[in-house]
């Protein structure tokens, strides 16, 4: 799932996700489209739609993931962020983990928190 890719009204979003990609090196066989009806436009913004991609092997699907995180050094994709597909039990699951993280960063700010596995962890920074 790809989060935060510009939307465009006459957009070509194969061409546009293997872009983002190639800024990590990766050049898999893929299928794409957005997720939902449609750009949402909240008072302030517009929100853009998800975009689920398929790809054959989930080795590429692993290798993709580990190097998300460059993503945020790239001027053109720092607000666009990669995340695994979730169930509906998986994704409640993470939004619990989530505000915990949150609590925990706010509660001991001169710590680094993150979440690895299924739990929140903290170390000094």
């Amino acid at each position: 799932m790809v989060f935060g890719l510009q939307e465009a009204k006459d957009e070509n979003l194969h061409v546009k996700v293997n872009e983002l990609l190639l800024e990590l090196n990766q050049k898999p066989k893929i299928e794409v489209c957005r997720i939902g009806s449609g750009p949402k436009k909240t008072t302030d913004k517009t929100v853009t739609r998800p975009v689920k991609v398929t790809v054959k092997s989930s080795t590429v699907v692993q290798e993709v993931l580990k190097k998300a995180k460059q993503l945020k050094d790239c001027a053109k994709y720092c607000k666009v962020f990669i995340a695994p597909d979730r169930s509906a039990e998986q994704r409640e699951e993470h939004k619990k983990l989530v505000t915990e993280l949150k609590k925990k960063v706010a509660d001991e700010p001169n710590k680094r928190h993150f979440i690895k596995g299924n739990s929140v962890h903290s170390a000094d920074k």
